[in-house]
């Protein structure tokens, strides 16, 4: 107590020079622009056309080979299709055909399989709602004081990032052949059932190649979505003039992540198959944050007053996958340049 009265005493009670720290309650709201926010593409082409084993349903970039409503009994299937007329030969030198007829479906692998690539959308803008409370105030200079009290914030921006190009290089490409015997199949394209019986095939390849080949191609990826952001922290704010203060504040909270990644790609390897695919996820991710922020506020009037400020905001990964392609949007470093105005009761 005589530590508190000492203190009054040197320091009295006077109408000091800091009329922009008197007001104890503020809200403001800013436009955000945000930076470093960046998305990185990946791919791995899934195995669709599975092991040489009965029973297996093979997806090829030409066709399909499912399992039917009888289980494929006596290792045949009518649940099968394909896509263009050049894929039969009627009269296969290869082996194990040696001059029989052969029923040819290819897979073949991503083009940016192993690479990463990324989004190139640089500054992204939104906006903030900042409820400031001042809890107390404490003595910088016999005239100056400095306020300290609680800030928490609800932030809101609008999510796009995009890569695209065309590729060219190598990939695996799998060519399954099978037998269909004395059944000539029905005219390109041709789409068998699950249900109803039709033509026959095998169910298991009669043969199988993997090998590198030249091919060509475009790629499209897209995040898109929105983030949403809350923080609830510390802060201390000096005054610098009359109508000019200084804040310092930071604090924790989280980041909902709420995205739709989609992608398409064209494979064309010359002569033999023309891969086209597409996909899309939708995902939702709570993310932990912290952030630190610097604020400028200069004096308008008695209520009002003009904020310019920065802030570091750290909130991990959000990771989506679709058809073995991926989308990791990156958080762990977002830098904020925000200005508005702020009101103080």
């Amino acid at each position: 107590m005589g530590g508190v009265a000492a203190a009054q005493d040197k320091f009295p009670a006077l109408e000091a020079d800091d009329a922009m720290l008197r007001r104890r309650n503020r809200i403001s709201l800013k436009a955000n622009f945000n930076f470093n926010i960046r998305t990185d593409f990946t791919s791995a082409t899934a195995n669709n056309v599975g092991a040489l084993v009965p029973g297996v349903n093979r997806t090829y970039d030409d066709g399909f080979v499912f399992r039917d409503i009888s289980g494929n009994a006596g290792g045949m299937t009518w649940n099968w299709g394909y896509n263009n007329a050049g894929q039969f030969t009627a009269a296969d030198p290869a082996a194990p055909f040696a001059g029989a007829s052969s029923l040819a479906f290819h897979s073949v692998n991503y083009l940016a399989d192993g690479a990463t690539r990324g989004s190139r959308d640089k500054m992204l803008p939104g906006f903030e709602l900042v409820y400031e409370e001042v809890l107390g105030r404490f003595h910088i200079s016999e005239k100056r004081r400095a306020n300290v009290g609680l800030l928490v914030s609800f932030g809101h921006l609008g999510l796009t990032q995009r890569d695209s190009g065309a590729l060219a290089g190598t990939v695996g490409l799998t060519t399954d052949k099978y037998a269909p015997g004395i059944v000539l199949p029905p005219l390109a394209p041709y789409a068998g059932s699950f249900a109803a019986p039709g033509p026959l095939l095998p169910d298991v390849p009669a043969s199988r190649t993997v090998g590198p080949v030249a091919a060509t191609g475009t790629v499209n990826n897209k995040l898109e979505g929105s983030l949403y952001g809350f923080n609830l922290g510390p802060f201390i704010e000096f005054p610098l003039h009359e109508r000019v203060s200084l804040m310092l504040g930071g604090g924790l909270g989280f980041v909902y992540a709420d995205t739709t990644y989609s992608f398409s790609e064209t494979i064309v390897v010359p002569g033999v198959v023309t891969a086209t695919r597409s996909g899309r996820v939708s995902n939702g991710d709570w993310l932990f944050s912290g952030v630190a922020k610097l604020n400028l506020y200069v004096g308008l009037s008695e209520a009002w007053s003009w904020e310019l400020g920065l802030a570091y905001q750290y909130a991990g990964n959000s990771r989506s996958t679709v058809q073995g392609k991926s989308s990791n949007l990156k958080l762990d470093g977002i830098m904020s340049v925000n200005t508005g105005l702020n009101y103080a009761f």
